[in-house]
């Protein structure tokens, strides 16, 4: 098969792409995106840039017969000075889904959706693929996820075969620095109760679109660890003592890093993160049978550095 991976330069880009020209399915990848710092070669690999609104890369898509959709503005200090305009970050995160969704009806091919667990925004109890989406006031990325998801819905309805993949807060060697930083930081949020979340290994991830790309399964899958523990719970698997935090400085450091300094997440992000987010993996598990390699919250940040150990089985072997 040929796969077409839309922000392949990004972080997880980085990781999906050698597990694709390692994986004997594939034929041969088209990497897509805005710009390459490091690009990586290979014989099966074409490399292409450009800004995911522009139409025209749909056409290099037209042989592939999986499109893996994962070009989205995360973190929009990468955008520089014009990280505080909104409309932009929607106007690429909707442009971009909407070309994927054309590119892979017109070559009738199977779409792969990265999406994220921030759909479902803060929850009491644990939350299932078929609930209903409400995610935060003012997260604006977790307001993109949900509509691009609706637009990927709609669009199954004329025949689009396509997986939507809601992974929680993804770690490892590749992650965004500021989670990173956050996780080894000696202290914490003091928020009553505390927020139960999980976490997903950045190789988990992409195990399951690797399992995605033969799969009959269509519709949402989550993807997390099988527990759930609070932020001070986890710096003190990296700290003896953590300092708790009034949450009016923690907003405040981060207001002051994002629109200062440029760095950083919008601030939306301490408020999504300060809410209990538990999300159900028994689908993945049973439907793509997604067999994490870091199961637990433990094992993830164990391999916070390092990639997750490799499974016994290879992924995609058991999906058909």
């Amino acid at each position: 098969m040929r796969v077409f991976v839309t922000g392949a330069a990004g972080r997880l880009g980085r990781v999906l792409l050698p597990a694709l020209l390692g994986d004997p399915r594939v034929a041969g990848v088209v990497a897509h995106d805005l710009r390459w710092r490091a690009p990586v070669q290979h014989p099966r690999l074409t490399i292409l840039s450009g800004d995911i609104r522009d139409a025209g890369w749909c056409k290099q898509a037209a042989r592939c017969d999986v499109l893996v959709h994962m070009a989205f503005v995360v973190i929009e200090s990468h955008l520089g000075r014009r990280r505080h305009d909104r409309a932009l970050a929607h106007a690429i995160n909707m442009g971009g889904m909407k070309n994927a969704i054309a590119a892979a009806r017109a070559a009738g091919a199977r779409l792969i959706h990265l999406s994220s667990a921030s759909v479902y925004g803060g929850t009491i109890q644990v939350a299932c693929e078929d609930d209903p989406l409400r995610p935060p006031a003012g997260f604006g990325y977790a307001h993109d996820k949900r509509d691009a998801e609706a637009l990927i819905v709609e669009a199954q309805a004329h025949g689009l075969h396509a997986v939507r993949l809601r992974p929680h807060i993804i770690l490892g060697p590749h992650a965004q620095p500021f989670l990173r930083a956050l996780l080894r930081a000696p202290f914490y949020a003091q928020l009553t109760p505390p927020p139960l979340l999980q976490l997903v290994h950045e190789d988990d991830v992409v195990d399951a679109i690797l399992l995605s790309l033969e799969t009959p399964l269509q519709g949402p899958v989550n993807l997390a660890t099988e527990d759930a523990l609070s932020f001070e719970a986890m710096q003190r698997l990296w700290h003896a003592h953590p300092m708790g935090l009034p949450p009016s400085i923690a907003r405040a450091a981060l207001r002051f890093s994002f629109r200062v300094l440029g760095i950083g997440p919008h601030p939306a992000w301490s408020e999504a993160l300060g809410q209990s987010l538990v999300v159900s993996t028994a689908l993945a598990r049973n439907r793509l049978r997604w067999q994490p390699r870091c199961p637990t919250v433990r094992s993830v940040l164990q391999h916070l550095d390092r990639p997750a150990p490799r499974p016994d089985t290879v992924p995609g072997s058991s999906a058909a």
